[in-house]
């Protein structure tokens, strides 16, 4: 049998701007878990360089927003070069994923990310390798679930 994943809402699937607050970037509680993988999807750009401008993780000890600081190895345009999609591409997806080993990290990790004009963005977070497996929809934390 495959590893019960528990699944976590990053970002609230809405259409950004730029200048959009990180309201809907939401902290991801990782107690318990030893491995996590977040997934950024946008839409389509409309221009090339219609990309994302802001990409990183941030992490915490607790929730308050002013808590969070960068984590190394994780920020676009510091430690990577966030990747543009083809132009107007259908057949590229506007994907961005990061594994994270969650044993050396700090309880709270957020995922910020920016277009730079409007873009649709969500993200989520599933984690892996729990202590103990999520059994019902409300520990998986998803309205339903269903194992077979």
């Amino acid at each position: 049998m495959l590893p019960a994943a528990k699944h976590w809402l990053a970002i609230i699937p809405i259409s950004k701007t730029a200048a959009a607050t990180a309201s809907t970037d939401l902290p991801i509680d990782t107690l318990g878990y030893d491995f996590m993988s977040v997934t950024v999807i946008a839409s389509t750009a409309d221009v090339v360089s219609n990309t994302l401008s802001v990409l990183k993780l941030t992490e915490a000890d607790v929730t308050a927003a002013t808590s969070f600081s960068n984590v190394s190895g994780a920020v676009g345009g510091t430690d990577f070069t966030i990747a543009t999609n083809a132009y107007t591409s259908t057949t590229n997806q506007n994907v961005w994923t990061f594994n994270v080993d969650l044993r050396a990290r700090k309880r709270y990790l957020k995922v910020l990310a920016s277009p730079q004009t409007t873009m649709v963005i969500g993200a989520v977070a599933s984690m892996y390798r729990g202590e103990q497996a999520p059994i019902s929809a409300t520990k998986a934390n998803a309205l339903n679930l269903v194992s077979l």
